[in-house]
């Protein structure tokens, strides 16, 4: 297939959430403020807490009302202590509302700019509503272009709708618990590159487990796995390093009204699911039957622009992938997405499912269980939740080489909870926090395929070294890395310099 191209309330205008987001304030041991420990699903909660689960991970065991460690309810239970635990813990936090409806009140994202056909570079694609969206025969249910009915404004040539080629405004999510929903689908893959969209580089790419055939890939990758073990190593008992994915382009670019900014203001990269393959019909194999293959967990790191792979990758209702309903192939929820009943203008929906294609290594271990014992089929019916990221570690931070005290890019990986991040903060000279902004070197036409690197607003600096970052999940929880950053480029010689990734020291 084709390549697709709050502090809580401490930062006004990071976060706009309100009530919905409870904080404890806590003085504990790890600096962290905390939503009362992470917290779960409000619509399957569970009873573990871990990362962005549904319980507090620390503190007292107080409830959320009452006085001591601080906390949250959250999808229904209990919430402890920021982490940390000890100190001078406030009072019980708010209910936070884990997933944000879209409702009558809730802000819209603003019209895309106007621009024209030449600058908006949509090549074959179409312009429409001034963002690029892909072509198709009207007439062929399994068409990605209008090359075989006439070519672009043919009678049969359609263009899909934009609502597929914008950034979603999915309903928010605040909090990732063990026990959310399954979700039908099916999968395609797309290789392996460390050149995703998120801007992770060889994080996620890069395992021991994986005989890379292509030696640049490599040698790269054993240079990484042996500078930055951990980042390399899966959690117990499931397998993560390597199998990553790229969801729909209106899923991984979203828009959150909570944020600041009017459109293309968060993105899904880091987030984490567990994937099964099913059979066609959507039951699971049982162990020891023939196709079965343990679950995997991946993380999304790229996208799949709607623009540039209207097969797949534009959402439920708007997909032309019927090659899975006919034949040989008969995918009970594969074309169109569950739910199936949606119109092509419609906004995205809780239970509607999103397309992920996945890296070659994620897709052999579903079909076979090991990553080097290749891929026979090339789409596959799967089903899959989100879920807490088990990474292995501390975030770690890729400083891009150029880096300076006026001028540096980075990006945040290996972080637990909901794995995304949705603000950052670098610590001035003068001891005031900057924060950073995700790249706008990007078209408006296509912000499915927006960069994921946080950059130093215009004008900011200067920043002197040892540099501090404050990073938040979208939990709302935020942590401090004190120092993380003490030189701008490494000062090992024999280290290539675009593989300079930095341990924070600090973990949601």
């Amino acid at each position: 297939m084709s390549r697709r191209l709050l502090l809580c309330f401490g930062l006004v205008g990071i976060y706009s959430l309100g009530s919905t987001i409870g904080c404890g304030n806590s003085n504990g041991a790890n600096k962290n403020a905390s939503l009362g420990g992470a917290a779960g699903s409000t619509q399957q909660p569970s009873t573990s807490g871990k990362g962005g689960g549904s319980n507090s991970s620390a503190g007292s065991g107080n409830t959320a009302n009452s006085t001591g460690s601080g906390g949250a309810t959250a999808g229904g239970n209990t919430g402890g202590g920021a982490q940390g635990g000890g100190g001078n813990a406030g009072a019980g936090g708010a209910t936070q509302q884990c997933i944000v409806p879209i409702d009558a009140n809730t802000r819209l994202e603003a019209a895309y700019p106007a621009i024209d056909a030449t600058t908006a570079g949509c090549g074959s694609w179409a312009l429409v509503d001034n963002v690029c969206c892909a072509q198709y025969c009207s007439n062929d249910n399994t068409s990605e272009s209008c090359d075989k009915c006439g070519g672009a404004g043919s009678a049969q040539c359609a263009a899909v709708n934009s609502k597929a080629c914008v950034s979603g405004q999915w309903p928010e999510v605040h909090c990732v618990g063990d026990s959310e929903p399954w979700h039908y689908s099916r999968s395609t893959h797309f290789g392996l590159t460390n050149g995703g969209a998120c801007a992770f580089g060889y994080y996620g790419l890069c395992t021991t487990k994986f005989n890379f055939t292509d030696p640049t890939l490599a040698g790269k990758c054993q240079a990484f796995c042996a500078a930055y073990p951990q980042l390399c190593q899966d959690p117990d008992n499931v397998t993560l390093r390597g199998n990553f994915a790229a969801p729909n382009g209106n899923y991984y670019t979203q828009f959150w009204p909570s944020l600041p900014g009017d459109r293309d203001n968060y993105l899904s990269c880091g987030e984490c699911f567990e994937l099964v393959q099913t059979k066609q019909d959507g039951t699971e194999y049982q162990p020891g039957e023939t196709g079965y293959t343990a679950p995997i967990v991946l993380q999304i790191v790229d996208s799949c622009p709607c623009s540039a792979n209207s097969k797949w990758c534009c959402g439920s209702g708007r997909d032309h992938c019927g090659e899975v309903t006919s034949g040989t192939l008969d995918f009970k929820y594969g074309c169109p997405l569950p739910p199936g009943n949606l119109t092509p203008d419609h906004q995205p929906q809780t239970d509607e499912s999103i397309h992920l294609d996945l890296s070659d290594i994620a897709m052999a271990r579903l079909q076979s269980g090991d990553p080097n014992l290749g891929i026979v089929n090339g789409v596959i019916p799967t089903k899959y939740k989100r879920v807490p990221c088990p990474v292995v570690g501390n975030m770690y931070i890729w400083l891009r080489s150029g880096a300076s005290n006026y001028y540096f890019a980075l990006s945040v990986v290996n972080a637990s909870g909901p794995g995304s991040i949705v603000n950052v903060e670098a610590q001035l000279a003068d001891g005031t926090w900057s924060t950073l902004h995700r790249d706008a070197n990007y078209t408006s036409s296509r912000p499915q395929e927006r960069y994921g690197t946080w950059v130093v607003a215009q004008g900011a600096g200067p920043f002197s070294l040892p540099m501090s970052l404050r990073i938040t999940s979208p939990t709302g929880q935020v942590v401090e890395a004190a120092g993380a950053v003490k030189s701008w480029a490494s000062t090992n010689p024999s280290q290539d310099p675009e593989m300079y990734y930095i341990d924070t020291g600090v973990q949601f």
